[in-house]
């Protein structure tokens, strides 16, 4: 099989691509951290948006671009701390989410909305990786931080994103719904106690990965508001939108369909200036005006198409490791591990789906 055989398997998955640099990220989530901010730290409010060059006008807009908004979490972090994101997403509301909010509101279970979720996440801004197991009476979502994002920043959106799926769920399928448990790589002893009020569960600090689990049980759970209308009708919109964010123009966006499309054989940053026709000093600046770079966005392309082939597919390590252009297979298991913290075979064994029949 050769490296273009390889590229057409890669090429029938659904995968999501990172949110570096001036690609665009749903408006709602830094919405809802100024509107929060706007009620509890008014001058911290304005000098965040300061701090992100935007304006409330500007938070009214379907998509910013996603350095800014890392920006913002980043900011509000070392304000702060990570307790703030948990905090915000209690305030939370369906119609906050927009067409998706309604969208999951209308399942009939818990499962399901689950399931629409983890098909929909792009809509909620795609910043990590989420991986989900089964093991006995307990479900498993680990959330990996495979674009290198700042730890302060990671950590205040896993901690707001824990809280918001929560409050939302709640909100739907019943007050009394809560975690089994929630951990986080980082230490925060001093708010645990507010950790496991909001999460309704025991809280793990300095653990080896952000994840939370949730007792199987819960899955049968329906839905306590009846107003809402059949999934099925939104579920074009969700689509529509989704399209819509894969075909936002953006430099990020071009950099890695070229990468993608070269099948290992990547250009440098001298050869990808001279197609946008420019220098290569030009276009490294222009990453590092938007928070990335030639480095950030290859390293994020060569990890996405790993994790889709070793989970996707039965090719061998040795010819992952080949097709995205590691000359050497070592070389490419310590890169591997330093992207999402395990080794290439754990992640495959812990995560690999059945793959569907290839033709050599």
């Amino acid at each position: 099989m050769n490296e273009n055989q390889y590229m057409n398997i890669y090429s029938n998955t659904e995968c999501h691509l990172s949110v570096l640099g001036d690609q665009p990220y749903p408006a709602f989530e830094l919405r809802n951290i100024v509107r929060f901010l706007d009620q509890h730290e008014p001058q911290f409010s304005e000098k965040l948006l300061t701090h992100v060059g935007l304006n409330k006008l500007d938070l009214e807009l379907a998509s910013i671009p996603a350095y800014k908004v890392l920006a913002a979490m980043k900011l509000c972090a070392e304000q702060f701390g990570p307790i703030l994101g948990a905090r915000i997403g209690q305030t939370y509301e369906i119609k906050d989410l927009g067409v998706f909010g309604y969208a999951i509101a209308s399942t009939q279970r818990l499962e399901q909305a689950i399931e629409m979720e983890g098909k929909y996440y792009p809509l909620l801004g795609n910043i990590l990786k989420r991986s989900n197991t089964i093991k006995d009476h307990l479900m498993f979502e680990t959330m990996i931080n495979v674009q290198n994002i700042d730890q302060d920043a990671f950590s205040f959106f896993v901690a707001l994103g824990n809280s918001a799926r929560m409050q939302i769920a709640r909100t739907i399928f019943g007050e009394d719904l809560s975690y089994h448990s929630v951990s986080f790589t980082f230490e925060d002893e001093a708010h645990r106690a507010e950790y496991e009020a909001i999460y309704g569960c025991p809280v793990e600090f300095n653990d080896k990965q952000n994840s939370w689990t949730i007792e199987r049980i819960q899955f049968s759970r329906e839905r306590k508001q009846h107003h809402y209308t059949d999934i099925n009708e939104y579920l074009p919109y969700c689509n529509e939108l989704i399209a819509s964010l894969k075909q936002d123009s953006s430099l990020v966006n071009e950099i890695q369909q070229i990468l993608i499309s070269c099948a290992g054989d990547y250009p440098d940053i001298e050869m990808l200036a001279s197609a946008f026709n420019v220098s290569s000093r030009t276009l490294r600046r222009q990453l590092a005006n938007i928070g990335t770079s030639y480095q950030k966005i290859l390293n994020k392309v060569r990890c996405q198409l790993s994790i889709e082939y070793l989970t996707r597919t039965e090719i061998s390590i040795e010819a992952i490791s080949s097709v995205i252009g590691f000359n050497d297979v070592t070389n490419f298991r310590h890169a591997f591990k330093k992207w999402v913290g395990q080794t290439p075979s754990y992640y495959r064994k812990t995560y690999q789906k059945k793959p569907a029949p290839l033709s050599v």
